[in-house]
């Protein structure tokens, strides 16, 4: 009885702070639209924040989150997919270290028009959603909020937190969260590789590989970008999502990152 009380605080607490994630969600895409003029962002923004906050107050459920959740992933996704389609760009994703950003707690998504186009300086990055120089784009990553949930729950940036030591840190926010079976990560030279094992956000990444493929391809789902995000702060180098694979026999998510130099 005792474990099954405290499986299900542990469930509710996960829900409450995924809810949290959406309400941050809401709020960034409100602060965004203020900056591009944009009516569909605000309409977007004040419509997330709202059901995030209604669920707040009603008995929240794992599945009624994850549906949430589904939509927001959705909509930014979709966002992306537009742009990547409309500017014609195919080149990877770049996800910015704090020594390109005027933020350093910040994250930025850079898609070069070209290859080898050099990475934009700190100065160079702005709110805009074209780079100054008119060299690619930035987006805000789709895992930015999931990123930033996972610092709070650390008690601490990603920026505080070396590379051999991420293995520790992402094992304890799965301890806490519950977000996956079993997690591992594996650094060989400039490559990370993040294995998942039933996580929770399995079917929201399949959405997006189905719906967005560009957007997948390029800049990655909700939860290979949250941990781009936090690899790109602990190591302070650019970094790029490969591949990833998910295995439907193992329900293992296999994602490779790779680091590039600065």
């Amino acid at each position: 009885m005792l474990k099954t009380k405290k499986t299900k605080v542990n469930q509710d607490l996960f829900t409450v702070l995924m809810i949290g994630i959406a309400l941050i969600t809401g709020v960034i895409l409100i602060v965004l639209s203020a900056l591009n003029d944009s009516s569909f962002l605000a309409i977007l923004g004040v419509s997330v924040a709202f059901w995030s906050m209604l669920l707040l107050f009603f008995t929240p459920t794992k599945h009624a989150f994850l549906d949430l959740l589904k939509a927001s992933a959705s909509a930014s996704g979709s966002n992306i997919e537009r742009s990547l389609l409309e500017f014609n760009l195919a080149e990877k994703g770049v996800y910015l270290p704090p020594q390109n950003l005027r933020n350093f707690e910040s994250s930025l998504v850079f898609i070069p028009k070209t290859p080898q186009t050099p990475l934009p300086t700190a100065d160079e990055t702005s709110d805009k959603l074209f780079a100054e120089k008119k060299t690619g784009l930035f987006f805000t990553p789709p895992g930015l909020a999931l990123s930033a949930m996972f610092e709070h729950e650390l008690g601490l940036s990603f920026r505080k937190i070396a590379l051999p030591q991420m293995q520790g840190a992402i094992m304890k926010l799965n301890r806490n969260l519950k977000f996956a079976e079993v997690v591992q990560v594996r650094i060989q030279d400039k490559n990370i590789i993040l294995e998942i094992t039933g996580s929770i956000f399995n079917t929201l990444c399949n959405e997006t590989r189905n719906n967005q493929p560009r957007t997948h391809e390029q800049v990655g789902c909700i939860f290979s970008s949250a941990f781009a995000c936090a690899f790109a702060k602990a190591t302070d180098k650019p970094i790029i999502i490969q591949k990833d694979t998910l295995n439907p026999d193992t329900k293992t998510l296999t994602i490779e990152y790779h680091m590039e130099e600065a």
